[in-house]
């Protein structure tokens, strides 16, 4: 039997390593934001429940990243008014 490795380790080799980034890595589709970050997933399912998908179409995709984008923004701009 081979020696162990750990969890991660073994990702990182298979071209599997966590992305705790709140945007998605370059894909061909487009897409933007990471859906399975932590602080995202349970936005994306109560998305996709509201529209009662349970996978959505590239434009619902398209049209729940604009939404998070949308949050961001307006986040940003309350943490700079407060700054004020």
């Amino acid at each position: 039997m081979g020696k162990k490795i750990f969890y991660d380790d073994a990702l990182k080799l298979g071209g599997l390593a966590h992305n705790n980034d709140i945007h998605a890595p370059q894909n061909k589709y487009g897409y933007k934001i990471n859906v399975n970050h932590p602080q995202i997933k349970p936005l994306y399912e109560k998305f996709k429940h509201h529209i009662n998908a349970k996978i959505l179409s590239d434009t619902e995709r398209l049209r729940f990243e604009a939404l998070i984008f949308k949050m961001i923004e307006k986040n940003n701009r309350k943490e700079v008014e407060n700054e004020n």
